[in-house]
């Protein structure tokens, strides 16, 4: 997408946290709770992006995320988005329950920084 640079030389990931529980063993099997946060900074090279880039990049972002969770088997049980730089998922993979939140936001004048939170359990 002109206008940013989300290679190596432009901006770099930075793992938020990532957390787990494992419930131990009984009549109702294994359970988990996981949740991973993760986020990226991109380099805007003229300095502004355009509302309507942004939104491209998020509807692209978008794309790849469902068409991923379909290929891994997923039943989308709910989507939407609180507004044009943002969107979630809530799925299901077999009796794993899923939830993936992606959201853009400008970061002074030079950033985009993309943020991603999963969460699944079971």
């Amino acid at each position: 997408m002109s206008g940013i640079a989300c290679d190596p030389a432009g901006g770099g990931g930075s793992g938020n946290g990532i957390g787990s529980r494992a419930g131990g063993f009984g009549l109702g099997g294994t359970s988990f709770q996981s949740h991973k946060s993760d986020s990226f900074a991109c380099r805007l090279q003229s300095g502004t992006l355009p509302s309507a880039d942004e939104e491209r990049l998020i509807a692209s972002l978008r794309k790849q995320v469902e068409e991923s969770l379909r290929t891994y088997g997923a039943n989308i049980k709910e989507s939407g988005s609180r507004d044009s730089r943002s969107f979630y998922f809530s799925y299901a993979i077999k009796d794993i329950q899923g939830r993936v939140q992606v959201s853009g936001q400008r970061i002074g004048a030079d950033f985009y920084n993309l943020q991603a939170d999963l969460e699944e359990s079971k």
